[in-house]
């Protein structure tokens, strides 16, 4: 061995133990105290637009969000994870009030409840929909057919007439059996063809019954009713299977909307509305004003990475990783040309 393989060789090994020590014990406490310092003192002299390009920055958003990957090892992970969620043990005697304070579920309800255009544009949505004109006429020709049969004043009045309607209707579907059926498609289409009025009686009494003041009724009846049901009951409710069908049809709606235009142009403008309004603000300030101060990020890492670090599989990964860098620079051409 030359001298100056030699001289290389201890240099290379001081080199390495120099940056290892300064991410062990004191070392790695004086390096994020250090680290920070620097990162805070330049943050203090540069703004977001100095740093990011804006177009890439949303290019690149909009890429992770359609392309992101969602195999189906990553969803039989979270199947798993939730059902392990459901299933765990400290759900028994868990309860609702045990994660929501009441004050807080009263005060939630009180701020919703005074949305009342939405809940009457939501009403009126509703009620105008197909499905509710299916229903209420269903309902309507349903309550008159059964009148007709058992609650009328004849019925009532005279002993056996009910019994005798109920006979003459089977026989007469005997005979006729298309008859009822004409009669109740005559009927129902008599009903929605005069089904505004009561449409529109339906939207008064609903707006009526969920007004403010009701909808805290309501939801004071609500929180009574489940606010000491412990969460393990919950899991009667759905199977392992359910949960799995479930995560399957979010993933499949997930696919669809991540490539619409609506929503790559909605993460557009809100990126670019928290740019033109953060743009200019001084990094450093930036991230102080939503909280992340310096002492905050040092008091963190402080906890975080001595354990991470203290792995030994991550540690001798790293130990490698900084021994194969260094060792690049001793036995490059720029070292032999240095020293020689």
């Amino acid at each position: 061995m030359t001298d100056q393989t030699e001289l290389a060789s201890k240099l290379e090994e001081a080199h390495v133990q120099f940056l290892l020590n300064r991410l062990q014990d004191e070392g790695l406490e004086a390096t994020i105290d250090r680290e920070l310092k620097a990162a805070w003192e330049w943050g203090a002299t540069v703004s977001l637009n100095d740093i990011l390009d804006r177009e890439l920055l949303v290019t690149t958003i909009l890429r992770l969000v359609e392309t992101g990957p969602f195999n189906q090892e990553l969803r039989d992970i979270v199947v798993k994870s939730v059902i392990t969620g459901i299933q765990a043990e400290f759900n028994d005697g868990a309860t609702i009030q045990s994660l929501v304070p009441k004050a807080e579920y009263d005060k939630a309800i009180s701020h919703y409840a005074k949305f009342e255009k939405i809940r009457v544009d939501v009403i009126r949505m509703i009620l105008e929909s197909p499905i509710y004109s299916e229903l209420i006429t269903d309902v309507l020709y349903h309550g008159i057919k059964d009148y007709i049969t058992t609650e009328n004043v004849v019925v009532k009045k005279v002993p056996g007439m009910g019994a005798l309607m109920k006979a003459g209707a089977k026989g007469l579907n005997k005979a006729m059996p298309k008859l009822e059926g004409a009669a109740e498609g005559t009927i129902k289409k008599f009903i929605t063809s005069n089904l505004r009025s009561s449409v529109e009686l339906s939207e008064k009494i609903l707006n009526n019954a969920l007004s403010e003041s009701n909808i805290k009724t309501i939801a004071d009846h609500f929180w009574k009713t489940i606010s000491e049901k412990d969460f393990s009951k919950f899991k009667n409710y759905v199977t392992d299977e359910d949960i799995n069908e479930t995560i399957a049809i979010g993933d499949d709606l997930w696919n669809e909307i991540r490539r619409a235009e609506y929503l790559h142009n909605m993460i557009r403008q809100i990126a670019e509305h928290i740019l033109d309004e953060n743009g200019d603000k001084k990094l450093a300030d930036l991230v102080n004003d939503i909280g992340y101060t310096e002492d905050y990020i040092a008091g963190e890492l402080k906890q975080i990475l001595p354990g991470i670090l203290g792995r030994e599989a991550l540690w001798r990964y790293l130990e490698s990783r900084v021994r194969s860098t260094v060792s690049d620079f001793y036995g490059s051409d720029a070292f032999t040309a240095a020293v020689g």
